[in-house]
């Protein structure tokens, strides 16, 4: 099937190459050859797509029926052929059958292998109308797959702690193969998915203008990407623009080494590449998602309201907006949230039982459900979640393990800045509600990035080459101003 889809494509080239005879003379006998097998055979017993295990159900490769069909279907008909019907109407059997392999939760590949990333391959490559990188079942396998492949391998974890953006993904949980490590081309075809969404994101902007995301329609992706209600199709499609390059820059963190090679699989404890050497999937993965990000805005031009974080250690990036879209109405952007520093005000209650707590605060860290940690002075602002005592809320305290404060917001927003003016403090053993207390992201410092690269190709980069290279901000180093650092150098 895939070399008939193919032959279909290369045959479309060449008409459009003034070579119409041989594509008719040449490619359609070979296309007519390979179909004819697989239109007789399609739900007959195969391999999956790594060879290992048999089946006569597979996700990826009903995907791929679907997709090449109605690819020799269409180059049939532009040639005058007359099976362009019949391999649509096998391609509409196989998707009448396909619809069971969502189940509920997302999309499983086989029986005897569910959790599988060759699924989101399928859905990158192979979707027309059903199953579309766009689509919540999309949003759901990927959230589900995201959260078993940071479990697996150690050096995501490692990654994680070290404030590094994104997920590296590999074939299955347990895989054994060559140590059963991340796959680069895995990786990639995981950062076109979020590509080709912002795409069909943006696309339907323009009949539909920036329209509010729903929290029934679009339930998936904003559990995904971590949108709150209000969020509009222009945040939706940043987020995932900033997912997919998250995910390219982790893996790009872990082969920028070694030259442009690029190999198989990625080794899971120490993040050198590892396994088949310059393989041909890798490269052509890692460019077709290039190719898609390419036709995207390149350098998104200012920051929007949400951040790009996949849940359950998935992708993680800051997003900011990929094009700028005319809409129908008042293009005025709304106030910027999770901001790395923050300001609490207030003129009642709070303000004056405690002075010390207005101000400026400046993001230290992260805790363990993926919120922000801010400090001022000895004061930690920071969010409580106290399962014993069913308790939650952003709180004031003098450290950030404190599992109650004088002063909360019992909102439970993934950012502290978007939360709304629900603040309480106790006073006499009863709580006072102030509303005038607000936290909001101080435009006036949110001006340092979380990360910085060092290039050099004159005397730094010759005399001091450890130099060079990507620095994390380190939290623990930072006062004022932002310490960053790579290894044991620090700026």
């Amino acid at each position: 099937a895939l070399r008939a889809m193919a032959m279909a494509k290369w045959g479309q080239i060449l008409i459009d190459s003034g070579h119409e005879s041989d594509a008719k003379t040449t490619i359609w006998p070979l296309i007519k050859f390979d179909l004819e097998w697989v239109t007789e055979n399609w739900d007959s017993t195969g391999c999956d797509l790594w060879e290992e295990v048999r089946s006569d159900d597979f996700f990826f490769n009903r995907m791929a029926f679907i997709y090449c069909l109605n690819a020799a279907a269409d180059f049939a008909d532009q040639i005058g052929e007359s099976l362009g019907a019949s391999y649509r109407s096998v391609a509409d059997d196989v998707r009448a059958v396909i619809t069971k392999h969502w189940n509920g939760n997302y999309l499983y590949e086989s029986e005897n292998r569910p959790d599988d990333g060759a699924t989101i391959h399928a859905i990158t490559t192979f979707s027309l109308d059903l199953y579309t990188p766009d689509s919540e079942e999309a949003a759901a396998t990927i959230r589900y797959l995201v959260k078993a492949f940071c479990n697996e391998y150690p050096i995501n974890q490692e990654d994680n702690d070290a404030g590094d953006p994104g997920i590296l993904i590999g074939r299955y949980p347990n895989d054994s193969y060559a140590g059963g490590n991340p796959w680069q081309l895995l990786t990639a075809i995981l950062a076109e998915c979020f590509y080709a969404g912002a795409t069909i994101t943006r696309k339907k902007m323009e009949t539909r203008g920036n329209y509010q995301l729903s929290s029934t329609e679009n339930a998936q992706w904003m559990a995904l990407l971590n949108l709150d209600a209000g969020a509009t199709a222009s945040d939706l499609a940043a987020a995932q623009v900033s997912a997919g390059d998250a995910v390219l820059t982790r893996m790009h963190n872990h082969i920028k080494a070694d030259g442009g090679k690029v190999d198989e699989q990625i080794d899971k404890y120490t993040g050198k590449q590892a396994s088949a050497e310059n393989l041909t999937w890798s490269y052509a993965n890692i460019l077709h998602a290039l190719h898609t990000r390419k036709g995207l805005s390149p350098d998104p031009p200012g920051p929007t309201t949400t951040t790009a974080k996949t849940t359950e250690g998935g992708p993680t990036n800051n997003p900011t907006d990929p094009t700028a879209n005319p809409t129908d109405g008042p293009t005025d952007a709304p106030p910027q949230t999770c901001c790395s520093s923050v300001m609490f005000e207030s003129t009642g209650a709070i303000g004056t039982s405690n002075p010390e707590l207005v101000g400026s605060y400046r993001r230290i860290g992260t805790d363990a459900t993926g919120r922000s940690v801010y400090k001022k002075d000895d004061v930690y602002l920071h969010y409580v979640n106290d399962v014993a005592y069913k308790f939650e809320a952003w709180v004031f305290s003098s450290s950030a393990d404190d599992l109650m404060g004088d002063v909360v917001n019992e909102d439970t927003n993934k950012c502290v800045d978007a939360t709304a003016p629900t603040w309480e403090i106790l006073t006499d053993n009863s709580w006072q509600a102030d509303s005038t207390a607000k936290v909001s992201c101080d435009g006036n410092t949110d001006t340092c990035c979380s990360g910085l690269s060092i290039t050099s190709t004159g005397g730094i980069a010759s005399t001091y080459p450890d130099l060079l290279g990507t620095y994390q901000q380190d939290f623990a180093a930072s006062g004022d101003h932002p310490a960053y650092t790579k290894g044991g150098n620090t700026i």
